[in-house]
């Protein structure tokens, strides 16, 4: 639960958000679970996906999503206008991150509560459990300078992706926005107006490629000790 939920319900303020399975329950080892979560957070922008989705290929769409190609119709019903912009995000073994700003009042808290529901429905039913998947609902910290935004923009985006699944495979993974923000991929899950906001507030420098992201981790830890471990979510 966020400590402050009211505050949620503010627009333009960014915020770091953590979902973390229950009992160390690796609800992202396999690729069609990764994908359908990819799919979710989509999903659960705009609308909701359609029933019997149990039938389609889901990472068809999935892949659409991620590498900013056109949506197979079919997937989804449109509801709504977008309810958050998400500028960064990464997948973990047993938890998420996400960088969200609400695109309209209460955006955040009701994004996250259809994420949430929906990707527990989908891998209770798949692998026959029951009960929460989640600890709670989510964990949430606002962002209230560029010198903190930084420094999430490099745990979620360089940090988090190396600690899960390596250094070099920051270049490769999919399920991270890595890729949209500090290579050449433009999925639908990173809005343009996104990329503009976060070029204005650290400057296009910032995400320009480097060869040894190793020394990002390192101003990472630094920088962490300085701001504190309570403005960011482990």
């Amino acid at each position: 639960m966020p400590k402050r939920k009211e505050s949620l319900t503010e627009k333009v303020r960014p915020y770091h958000i953590r979902g973390t399975a229950v009992e160390g329950i690796e609800i992202f080892e396999r690729e069609e679970d990764r994908a359908r979560f990819v799919f979710q957070m989509y999903a659960a922008n705009i609308g909701r996906p359609v029933i019997n989705l149990y039938r389609k290929n889901i990472s068809l769409v999935s892949n659409a999503i991620l590498q900013g190609e056109e949506i197979p119709e079919g997937f989804l019903v449109k509801e709504h206008e977008p309810l958050v912009h998400v500028f960064s995000f990464v997948l973990g073994k047993d938890r998420y991150h996400l960088g969200l700003v609400a695109a309209k009042k209460d955006g955040i808290p009701v994004f996250m509560q259809k994420l949430n529901l929906g990707f527990a429905k989908y891998y209770n039913l798949k692998y026959k459990r029951r009960g929460m998947l989640f600890q709670g609902r989510f964990k949430s910290v606002a962002v209230v300078n560029p010198r903190q935004l930084e420094t999430l923009m490099k745990f979620i985006n360089i940090k988090k992706p190396a600690d899960f699944h390596g250094l070099e495979m920051l270049q490769t993974y999919s399920y991270s926005s890595f890729p949209d923000l500090f290579a050449e991929r433009r999925s639908h899950l990173i809005s343009q107006e996104s990329r503009s906001n976060l070029e204005k507030l650290l400057g296009q420098e910032f995400f320009a490629p480097r060869e040894d992201y190793m020394e990002d981790i390192k101003e990472f830890e630094n920088e962490g000790k300085i701001l504190g471990r309570n403005l960011l979510l482990e």
